[in-house]
């Protein structure tokens, strides 16, 4: 079936006239999608911002408790760590006077000592008054305490008991 030319170009028009609606109606449902899709973003965002603000406040009661845990475990491990200084205080002065109680001599043993030592000083100072620079010694294989004699001064004695001067008088 063959059209005249005329008949092809109304038909032509009326499928261009058609495609020109087809075409603006696109434009419009783009247009509507795009206003759609405008509103539900702003839609999604605020159903958003308020799920986060309605989360924050049913969490703002779980924070408040955490922090007031936390402040009081704050709190405790202050008592604590003074608790443990105070402790470990007492212990090492404990420590130090029981040493003192068990290595320094008690006020009676220190005058005793010290009336022990004047008596020692008085007895050397007798015996340096006396001469004595006696050279003591170990001797033989029982290591017995010797002198030294002087041989030059001769033997003395009664009753037959050797008796020498010693060497240095």
């Amino acid at each position: 079936m063959s059209l005249d030319p005329e008949g092809q170009e109304l038909r032509i028009a009326a499928l261009l006239d058609v495609l020109d609606q087809e075409h603006a109606r696109v434009r419009e449902a783009m247009a509507e999608l795009k206003a759609t899709g405008a509103a539900l973003r702003q839609d999604v965002k605020s159903a958003a911002e308020r799920a986060v603000q309605d989360a924050f406040r049913a969490l703002e009661g779980d924070i408040h408790s955490a922090r007031g845990v936390v402040m009081e475990l704050r709190r405790f491990s202050l008592w604590r760590a003074t608790w443990q200084h105070a402790m470990l205080a007492l212990v090492a002065i404990v420590v130090t006077l029981l040493a003192v109680w068990a290595y320094v001599p008690s006020v009676s043993d220190l005058n005793a000592l010290r009336a022990q030592q004047a008596q020692l000083e008085g007895s050397i100072e007798d015996l340096n008054q006396r001469g004595a620079k006696v050279a003591l010694s170990h001797c033989g294989p029982k290591r017995r305490l010797c002198v030294a004699v002087d041989e030059s001064a001769g033997i003395y004695g009664e009753l037959g008991e050797p008796y020498r001067i010693v060497k240095g008088y």
